[in-house]
Formats: structure tokens, C-alpha cells, sequence
């Protein structure tokens, strides 16, 4: 057996970084006793998926859903 290598410098522990917290008032509009969901449905998936909404820098849109991968311009 040979000698065991990279005894260097050990490496410090890195920092996790804090988890940020989700509005519900992004993806929900409360209006009395109603609960809308805000957001497009994915065609494909049916009414359970929401499809991310996406900016582009030219200004057109893009939906993309999270299960299938569907993307929708508009």
C-alpha cells in the first residue's frame, strides 16, 4: 500500500443560505368566502399543475410547466 495523499488545508464549513418564504397571496386572491388560483393550468396536465411564469428581456412571455416541461409563449 502506498502513502495516502492530500494532506493539504481543510476546507471550512459553508454557510446554507436562509430559506425565503412564499406569499400565499402570489399564487391565491381571497375575495369573502371565494378562493381563486392564480395562474395558467398546464394543457397537458390538467388543472392540478400551475405553469411558472417566465419574463424574458424582449418582452414576450413564457409559461413553463414544472411536471411535464410544456412551454406556452404568448
Amino acid at each position: 500500500m502506498g502513502k495516502k495523499k492530500g494532506g493539504g488545508v481543510k476546507k471550512g464549513k459553508t454557510k446554507h443560505k436562509p430559506t425565503v418564504n412564499i406569499k400565499v397571496s402570489k399564487f391565491y386572491s381571497v375575495s369573502g368566502d371565494i378562493v381563486d388560483r392564480k395562474g395558467k393550468d398546464c394543457p397537458k396536465c390538467g388543472t392540478a399543475v400551475k405553469m411558472g411564469f417566465h419574463k424574458s428581456k424582449d418582452g414576450k412571455s413564457r409559461y413553463a410547466c414544472g411536471k411535464c416541461g410544456m412551454n406556452v409563449f404568448d
